[in-house]
């Protein structure tokens, strides 16, 4: 039994259903021996992820697999010579199919395959740079792998089993009766509950507007994932809408997102389908193009304007100016800027709302974040404090802002000598005008950790310090009025830095006296043994030691 598919599209869960079911797919030698047949034959100079067999330019020189033939056939005989149904389960496996099929001649395949936005979601949350840098790479490695899947499937129909993992999650049941009636295989009924991830493999509801939005921007790979639907022996097909969804329409919106956007058109379409996705009042959205050059991104824009998305153009003026052009244009009375590479997630608009609607006198409602790429999970915002935000900036751009807070405070300051730091001079002003900042305990956003970021480029060259004079100054009204306030709050976070620093001192200094008490207990007890056997080695020299064997021995000759 082999299975095979695209990374991050199931073959984990496949593996583990089959093993409820007795069949053992987990070989970490033909892991280690197609890791390295792929090393072999992709270009160390090229971009990509060569464990995976993927660089930019897609070849693969399939004649270096030929080196590994003894040993593919030594291990393969190791494997035949047990009596148990055995296999293994690799995405590498796709890549070499047509290596393995002659070498296999009773070997079932079974191909697994996955919605291609949700292996790109997928990739993103591992971590990996190249993903990160390059998102478009996580569409061309689906459509590298499923090209292969779909080819050796229409080659080998009797001796394949195509599966969707969209549709094993949802219709478990059909994928048992699959396994009974074409394998023969039983006994997988408790194995799914057990064995599923769900933040790896959480399912999107039919209609979400992510299916129609990668089919409108990534035409092959929509098609090539019909042609699986249609091929497949249980088929995703029905579980993905396929049409773009309707733009949202800008009268009577008591919300205006805006999105500015510089050549980050892959991670573009996901921002635009959270914003679909999330937010449940009335909401228009604007995209607000600063110049951007990519040529993918022209193509991403020029599909959402065809399909009457609002995308307004400017020259490549900064990340304020684009903020500032959709806040101008925004026609309802709260706006929330979206970083493009970023994603909203569902409520925090509506509660957002909600407050702004019943507390006049609050200008802007931020929540907490959750973290991917780099970093993943939840990062905990603070509570909204004065002195702290006087000090240093922890909210994130990505809050609902009243449009006349953002007015009263002249908006996001482009003349800044550094991008990076809008925000942080935004709800400075803001407060500055009188006008509260709220917090609500939830998510109201995704926020993707990735390298090269703006906030890492702030960090060096003395531009940190450039920026916090020219923050102090520009505030200093503020900053004098709450000197007091702000001399305490760095008192206070000195104190404990090292009050922190004694504990870890005090901690440091414990766990020595612990492992140096331990090292002389382990001495004495050492020297202790030692005493022992030197009495014993002692004992079995004396002539009543040997008296005694010779008496055990006659004992038992006597059966006694």
């Amino acid at each position: 039994m082999v299975v095979a598919g695209a990374p991050r599209s199931g073959t984990s869960l496949m593996a583990a259903v089959l093993a409820d079911a007795g069949v053992r797919c987990e070989d970490l030698d033909v892991l280690d021996l197609q890791r390295r047949m792929l090393l072999a034959a992709t270009r160390a100079d090229e971009e990509g992820h060569r464990d995976w067999g993927f660089t930019e330019s897609g070849a693969l020189e399939e004649g270096a697999f030929a080196a590994f033939s003894d040993e593919a056939a030594a291990l393969l005989a190791t494997r035949n010579a047990g009596d148990a149904r055995w296999g293994w389960k690799d995405p590498r496996t796709t890549l070499l199919l047509d290596f393995w099929e002659p070498r296999l001649p009773h070997a079932v395949f079974v191909l697994v395959y996955r919605h291609p936005w949700q292996v790109a979601d997928s990739l993103q949350r591992l971590g990996l740079e190249t993903f990160l840098r390059h998102p478009e790479h996580a569409y061309r490695m689906w459509e590298l792998y499923n090209r292969r899947l779909l080819a050796f499937r229409r080659q080998h129909r009797e001796r394949t089993l195509l599966v969707s993992c969209n549709a094993l999650l949802r219709a478990p049941a059909r994928f048992r009766a699959l396994l009974a009636d074409e394998l023969g295989i039983g006994g997988a009924d408790g194995a799914l509950e057990g064995v599923l991830e769900r933040s790896l493999f959480h399912d999107l509801p039919d209609d979400d507007p992510l299916g129609g939005l990668v089919a409108a921007t990534h035409p092959s790979s929509a098609q090539l994932l019909r042609e699986l639907d249609e091929e497949a022996d249980l088929s995703s097909a029905g579980t993905w809408r396929e049409q773009l969804p309707p733009a949202p329409v800008a009268s009577g919106s008591r919300v205006s997102v805006v999105i500015p956007c510089f050549d980050h058109g892959e991670l573009l379409i996901e921002a635009v389908a959270s914003v679909e996705r999330s937010v449940t009042i009335p909401c228009e959205l604007i995209v607000v193009n600063d110049g951007s050059r990519e040529p993918r991104t022209l193509e991403v824009l020029a599909t959402l304007r065809r399909a009457g998305y609002r995308i307004v153009d400017q020259d490549n003026r900064g990340l304020a100016t684009a903020r500032n052009e959709g806040f101008a244009l925004a026609q309802g009375p709260y706006v929330l800027p979206l970083d493009a590479d970023n994603r909203l997630l569902p409520g925090f608009v509506a509660e957002a709302a909600r407050l702004l609607d019943e507390r006049p006198a609050v200008g802007v409602v931020y929540g907490e974040r959750l973290e991917l790429g780099l970093r993943s999970g939840p990062a905990h915002v603070p509570a909204f404090s004065l002195p702290t935000l006087l000090a240093s900036n922890f909210i994130d751009a990505c809050a609902l802002v009243r449009k006349d807070a953002w007015s009263d405070a002249g908006g996001f300051d482009a003349a800044m000598p550094a991008p990076g730091w809008e925000d942080w001079d935004l709800w400075l002003g803001i407060v500055g005008h009188g006008w509260q900042i709220e917090r609500l305990p939830q998510a109201g956003f995704e926020y993707r950790v990735r390298p090269g970021s703006m906030i890492d480029r702030l960090a060096g060259g003395g531009r940190r310090e450039a920026m916090t004079h020219y923050l102090a100054k520009k505030h200093g009204e503020l900053y004098d009025r709450h000197l007091g306030e702000l001399l305490v709050h760095v008192q206070d976070c000195v104190r404990r830095l090292w009050q922190t620093t004694r504990e870890r001192e005090a901690a440091g200094r414990a766990l020595a006296e612990v492992q140096a008490d331990s090292h002389a207990q382990q001495v004495a007890m050492d020297a202790e043994l030692y005493s022992w056997q030197e009495r014993v080695r002692f004992m079995e020299g004396t002539r009543a030691w040997r008296w005694r064997s010779f008496a055990l021995r006659l004992r038992g000759a006597v059966g006694l």
